[in-house]
């Protein structure tokens, strides 16, 4: 990075200054290809609407992403319409260009996962540690999503035999968030032993919909539906791939309703 760069991007991170709705894109927050590691976007959301994002009551939340933001961007987070702990909207534009969008909205009521555990294509324990809580030693919302996306990555080299690490320069693919749909019940606690658990649900031509659960002792405290989507990368630009033969093949035999027939 030359001289007349650096001059760039520090102006770039000026208006951090001026309003806490503006984020400059850091190396801790990317992950190997480049892109925004999806759980930072929880934590840059709590920092900007720390009473929206606190996340006190059950809710629903749902991200759309459009277009990958990348080291160094500067991202713009504007809420849209009504603004309450209980109702809420922002869209994230980086570039001038719209990058994302998530919806909060009241859970109406509780209702258990339409897919269960004990026909899981994965599952995993582990103990919530007093570092991944607030001061209140309630999980914080971006670590639930760590936890779920620990466990695809696991599940991607355990099962699907294709760590993240290689996936790109073995199959030429990578595997971005396209939706995300949560549902907030209550987030575990520092000391809970939680269970988690990852169904297939969808295999397209490229996109891929699973499944994922929060459990402690059984009880239901967050469920998402999760889209990732195969792409290529060429000249810093992202474009869907047809998911891997070998990767589709294990894939189907982890399809939640084969699973289920041959229960």
């Amino acid at each position: 990075m030359d001289l007349q760069e650096v001059n760039q991007l520090q102006r770039s991170s000026e208006p951090l200054k001026e309003s806490r709705n503006w984020h400059i894109i850091r190396f801790s927050q990317i992950d190997g290809a480049g892109i925004v590691y999806y759980p930072r976007y929880f934590e840059m959301l709590a920092e900007s609407f720390p009473q929206q994002f606190a996340m006190q009551k059950a809710a629903t939340l749902d991200l759309t992403f459009h277009q990958p933001v990348r080291l160094a961007d500067q991202l713009i987070l504007e809420p849209t319409g009504q603004a309450d702990d209980l109702q809420f909207s922002v869209t994230g534009r980086s570039e001038g260009k719209l990058s994302f969008e998530i919806h909060k909205t009241r859970l109406q009521k509780s209702e258990p996962a339409p897919w269960l555990d004990d026909q899981a294509a994965f599952v995993r324990e582990t103990t919530i540690g007093n570092w991944m809580c607030g001061t209140d030693s309630r999980l914080h919302l971006s670590r639930s999503y760590e936890l779920t996306a620990v466990l695809m990555e696991e599940w991607f080299s355990k099962t699907l035999l294709c760590p993240f690490a290689t996936l790109g320069s073995v199959d030429g693919a990578l595997v971005p968030t396209a939706r995300l749909q949560t549902y907030v019940y209550e987030l575990p606690q520092a000391g809970d032993r939680v269970r988690l658990s990852l169904s297939v649900l969808h295999i397209g031509r490229s996109s891929l919909g699973m499944g994922m659960t929060i459990r402690r002792n059984g009880q239901l405290l967050v469920q998402s539906q999760q889209t990732v989507v195969f792409v290529a990368s060429q000249n810093n630009q992202l474009s869907s791939v047809e998911i891997p033969l070998s990767v589709r093949q294990r894939l189907e035999q982890q399809l939640f309703s084969s699973r289920e027939e041959s229960a």
